[in-house]
């Protein structure tokens, strides 16, 4: 794991953002949420000449996930984290100016009983997960310079 004034500078080269919504299941033929899933973006340097599923995306993705496992509770909790593997395709988002992004998913999800509607468990880690990427300079959904200089001087 890298020190923590890394991962900060890491993340304001990158642009990361997360976005966080909820997990949904089809439960006696229904929707119902069973949890959330996290989404972590970030952008491949200007210039980089970066394609879909290249080495530098998966190192993006190697490194997203390194915060991801950052900002996850470490006690042991009745929530547990599903991450993702790689997709090696870009992400577009209009949150991000149609900018091509790698994304890496995190499913917060009951660790027994799966199906089970959403707790407070998994509402506190939600929570919890968010304030630690506010900590390292994560941004929720859009990136801002001026977010990004504020939390520099925070």
């Amino acid at each position: 794991m890298e020190p923590e004034t890394t991962l900060k500078e890491w993340v304001r080269q990158h642009h990361v953002t997360w976005e966080l919504g909820p997990w949904q299941e089809l439960v006696e033929h229904r929707p119902a949420t069973v949890g959330f899933e996290l989404r972590l973006f970030g952008q491949h340097a200007p210039h980089s000449g970066a394609s879909p599923g290249c080495d530098e995306c998966a190192a993006l993705h190697r490194k997203l996930r390194a915060i991801a496992f950052a900002a996850f509770p470490k006690e042991h909790r009745p929530t547990r984290y599903e991450v993702t593997p790689f997709d090696a395709s870009f992400h577009l988002r209009p949150e991000s100016a149609w900018t091509p992004e790698v994304q890496l998913a995190v499913r917060l999800v009951h660790r027994e009983g799966y199906l089970a509607p959403l707790d407070e468990c998994e509402k506190r880690c939600a929570g919890e997960i968010q304030e630690a990427l506010r900590g390292l300079g994560v941004q929720p959904k859009t990136w801002s310079a001026s977010r990004a200089a504020t939390t520099l001087e925070g």
